[in-house]
């Protein structure tokens, strides 16, 4: 079974999160993403993670294999893209 790097960070608890990094197992990246999010224990709770093949690819800065988002993230996530979007000048 292939084993994965994970960076995940908690939410804010009260003024910054915590990140953790350790490895994941799973037949494919989003098994793995799926064990780790059970399996993930913190008092604030998890904020968002990333699953990448290794550390290595972690650190060269390459594209996750799979990411999970909470709620919260995702709605960060699509305010930085709204404010990117050029704005249209009217007519």
């Amino acid at each position: 079974m292939p084993e994965y790097f994970v960076v995940a960070n908690s939410f804010a608890a009260p003024f910054f999160s915590d990140t953790s990094e350790e490895y994941a197992k799973g037949e494919t990246p989003q098994a793995a993403m799926v064990k780790f999010r059970k399996r993930y224990d913190h008092p604030a709770g998890l904020f968002a993670a990333l699953l990448f093949k290794n550390a290595d690819a972690c650190y060269k800065k390459k594209k996750p294999l799979a990411v999970w988002l909470s709620k919260e993230a995702e709605e960060q996530e699509k305010q930085k893209r709204q404010e990117k979007k050029p704005k249209r000048k009217g007519r």
